[in-house]
């Protein structure tokens, strides 16, 4: 077993924010480990890594399955012990409060918050028995707020990860745990530019939202995890770190 570097497991680390975190706790020296249901992502995460100099093991991991959830973080405990958990795999679809179909909804709710769920929750039970470690959640503006184009069951989700940070920092400060959440705004991910949005309309949104006057890059985010989850945010926890530009201002 190594035992010369902290670890980290990263759910949703196959591409956008997820990788760039990902990254991140690499470079810090962290034994990372990359999982997503994209195998093909995830090799490709563990890849830049190692290019850099970093250390990651892959992992192909469905955050809905619970099961495979506990088992995947048992594995990369039983590795290095678990000091830092992301649970940042998620969707959006959009969804609106007049459409009859609720399958966007379900799929929704299951992967950001039940899969967000899952990942606290396995991290806990194996961070607990050492009375230390740092989970953080990935969250969004609209954990605050709804967004300007029908996307409900998005905003929900992130709201109700929102609560699972606060009540999780609370269940378990008294065990020794951290638990945080980063809230990115309008981010340059796959994942935004896959609801459609080009470059020219992403320009038109920043320069009318964003104080900053510019969309947010995941490496920006990624430095709000690490920080959140490092030794210099020993008395931080309950706490969203929103990274918006100002967009919430």
């Amino acid at each position: 077993m190594t035992t010369d570097t902290e670890a980290s497991l990263v759910s949703g680390g196959a591409s956008g924010l997820g990788r760039a975190i990902c990254l991140r706790l690499a470079a810090r020296g962290d034994l990372v480990t990359v999982a997503d249901r994209d195998g093909t992502g995830v090799a490709a995460t563990v890849d830049l890594i190692t290019a850099a100099g970093g250390r990651a093991r892959p992992v192909t991991l469905d955050v809905t399955d619970a099961d495979a959830v506990r088992h995947a973080v048992a594995e990369a405990d039983a590795e290095l012990p678990l000091t830092t958990a992301v649970a940042c795999a998620g969707i959006a679809l959009p969804t609106s409060v007049l459409d009859p179909d609720l399958s966007g909804l379900d799929r929704t709710l299951a992967v950001n918050v039940r899969g967000s769920y899952a990942v606290v929750q396995a991290a806990a039970t194996v961070m607990v028995p050492r009375r230390s470690g740092s989970i953080v959640t990935i969250g969004s503006t609209s954990s605050f707020t709804a967004s300007s184009t029908p996307m409900l069951a998005y905003d929900m989700s992130k709201a109700a990860v929102r609560m699972l940070t606060q009540a999780a920092a609370r269940e378990l400060g008294p065990h020794g745990i951290r638990v945080n959440g980063v809230a990115p705004g309008t981010m340059d991910t796959p994942l935004m530019r896959g609801l459609g949005a080009d470059d020219a309309g992403l320009s038109t949104l920043a320069a009318a939202r964003i104080p900053l006057g510019r969309l947010g890059l995941p490496a920006e985010v990624a430095e709000a995890v690490a920080f959140a989850s490092s030794a210099e945010a020993s008395y931080l926890t309950g706490q969203m770190l929103v990274v918006d530009g100002g967009w919430l201002a």
